[in-house]
């Protein structure tokens, strides 16, 4: 294959990017763990959902029957775990972008990792007043998610990262 004498060569991935792209890699994965359990928690407190749901739409139309507003809550389960999913990817093609270098890919990435430091750290508190495994399972997904985020910012910002980014201008 003949490179055209214009275009320079593409640095090679630092070792830190390269890490801070599987950490992204790994919080995608979790993300998928946490959205799991996530859902396994709401659906365990469903009946007191509908409960809730049920007495304030009889406010506005006294004619809704309870299995409507079961079946409200299930279609609201589902477009939750399609979301929680749909992010998860998008991390993960966040990630594979800020392996090729683009600049926007690591600005977006680093205002994720905050805001799942930010979530870890308050999970933190929060944690002893958890009940149940599965909101267990997803407490102490967001804390590994967080601490992930915050590594693989870090590395993403370290000289070697930060001159790759500035010498590729992708």
């Amino acid at each position: 294959m003949i490179v055209p004498p214009n275009k320079p060569e593409p640095l090679p991935v630092p070792e830190d990017i390269g890490t801070a792209r599987q950490l992204w890699w790994g919080v995608a994965g979790l993300g998928v763990v946490y959205t799991g359990a996530s859902v396994v928690t709401m659906y365990g407190q469903r009946g007191d959902l509908g409960e809730q749901l049920l007495e304030q739409t009889h406010k506005t139309d006294p004619n809704i029957t309870a299995a409507t507003v079961d079946a409200l809550i299930l279609v609201a389960f589902g477009v939750t775990a399609l979301i929680g999913l749909v992010l998860c990817g998008v991390t993960a093609l966040l990630a594979h972008q800020l392996g090729r270098g683009k600049s926007w890919a690591r600005a977006v990435l680093t205002v994720v990792a905050v805001w799942l430091v930010l979530g870890a750290v308050a999970t933190m508190f929060n944690i002893a007043a958890v009940s149940g495994a599965a909101a267990l399972v997803s407490g102490a997904t967001a804390i590994v998610q967080g601490v992930l985020a915050a590594g693989a910012a870090y590395l993403s910002f370290r000289p070697d990262s930060t001159r790759y980014f500035q010498l590729n201008k992708r």
